[in-house]
C-alpha cells in the first residue's frame, strides 16, 4: 500500500513538472512567433517545418529551461551572475549551458528533491524538526549540486590546460624554429596534442580564418580559459607581435618559464604531502598499530586480573 502511495505521489510530481514546463512553453509562444517571423524575413526559403525536425531537447526542453531560469535569474545580483557565467565558460560551456539554464536546472532539481524527500519522510512517519532538517538538506543539495558539478569541471579543465601548456610551448618553439609561421605552428599543435587547450587554439584559428584579427582571437583564448600562466604567455606573444620582435625568442623564454613554474608547483605539492598524510595516519594507521602492539598486553592484563580475582 505504501509503495502504491509513493508511486502515485511520484506521478503527481511528474505531472506538476510537465504542466509547469507546458505553461512556460505557452507563455513563450509569442516570442517564438516573433522569431519565426524574423527567420522568414531573413530568408524567403526558410521553412518553419524544419524547426519541428530539431531534437526534442533543442525544440522544447532548452527554451523551457531558459524561460524558467530567466524568470528567476532577473532577481539574482549581477556579481553572482557574472561569477557563475565565468565558471560555465571556464568549464567549456558544457551542453551549451548559460546562467539561466543552469539556474533552471538547479530550481527543478532542488524542488524535485524537496518533494521527494517530503513524501518519503511522510511515508515513514518522520515529523517535526528532523523532517524539516532532512528536507532542507535535500533541497540544498539538489540546488547546489549542478553548480558544484560545473565548478568541478571548470577546475579539472583548467588543470589540464595548465599541465599541457609547457608541452604545447615546446612544440610551438620547435615548429617555429623549423620554419613554420606562428599560425601554422598553432595548427600543428591542434593536430598533434588533443585536449582542451588545443580546442581553444583551434577555435581561435577558426575566428582568424573568419576575419577576426589574431590579437582578439588570442585574448579570447585567455578569457575563456581563466589560466594565469596561459594569459601571461598570450600577453607576451601579443607584445612581441606589436613590437615586431622575434617570436622564437619569446617562445623559448616562455617555455623555460613554464617548465620552471611546473617544477615549482610539483615541489610545492610534494612539500604538502606530509601534512596531508597526518590525518590518515591518525585515523587509520595508528589505531591498527595500537591494536597490534598493545592488544596482546591488554589481553594479558585481563587474564592476570581474572586469575587474581
Amino acid at each position: 500500500m505504501e509503495l502504491l502511495v509513493l508511486l502515485f505521489l511520484a506521478f503527481l510530481v511528474i505531472v506538476v513538472l510537465v504542466v509547469a514546463v507546458g505553461s512556460l512553453i505557452l507563455n513563450r509562444r509569442g516570442q517564438v512567433n516573433e522569431r519565426l517571423t524574423g527567420i522568414r524575413k531573413m530568408s524567403a526559403d526558410a521553412d518553419p517545418v524544419e524547426l519541428l525536425r530539431l531534437p526534442f531537447m533543442q525544440r522544447v526542453v532548452s527554451p523551457a529551461l531558459y524561460g524558467l531560469g530567466h524568470f528567476f535569474g532577473k532577481l539574482a545580483p549581477w556579481e553572482i551572475r557574472s561569477r557563475v557565467e565565468k565558471r560555465i565558460m571556464y568549464a567549456g560551456t558544457p551542453y551549451n549551458l548559460n546562467f539561466f539554464s543552469l539556474l533552471a536546472v538547479q530550481i527543478l532539481l532542488g524542488g524535485g528533491l524537496l518533494l521527494f524527500s517530503f513524501y518519503v519522510l511522510r511515508i515513514f512517519r518522520i515529523y517535526g524538526g528532523s523532517m524539516v532538517l532532512i528536507v532542507g538538506l535535500f533541497t540544498l543539495v539538489g540546488f547546489f549540486l549542478p553548480y558544484g558539478i560545473v565548478s568541478s569541471k571548470a577546475d579539472s579543465r583548467q588543470h589540464k590546460i595548465r599541465r599541457s601548456l609547457p608541452d604545447v610551448l615546446d612544440l610551438l618553439l620547435v615548429s617555429v624554429e623549423a620554419g613554420l609561421g606562428f599560425d601554422m605552428a598553432l595548427k600543428k599543435v591542434t593536430q598533434q596534442m588533443p585536449g582542451p587547450l588545443s580546442a581553444e587554439i583551434k577555435r581561435a584559428l577558426d575566428e582568424i580564418r573568419m576575419g577576426s584579427d589574431r590579437i582578439s582571437a588570442l585574448r579570447g583564448v585567455s578569457r575563456r580559459s581563466g589560466v594565469s600562466e596561459l594569459s601571461s604567455f598570450i600577453s607576451s606573444v601579443i607584445q612581441a607581435e606589436e613590437l615586431g620582435s622575434n617570436i622564437a625568442n619569446t617562445l623559448r623564454v616562455q617555455a623555460d618559464f613554464m617548465r620552471q613554474k611546473r617544477r615549482q608547483l610539483a615541489q610545492e605539492k610534494a612539500m604538502k604531502a606530509p601534512v596531508k598524510l597526518v590525518f590518515p595516519l591518525i585515523l587509520f594507521i595508528f589505531p591498527a598499530l595500537f591494536v597490534v602492539i598493545i592488544g596482546p598486553a591488554v589481553i594479558r592484563v585481563f587474564q592476570m586480573f581474572e586469575i587474581m580475582f
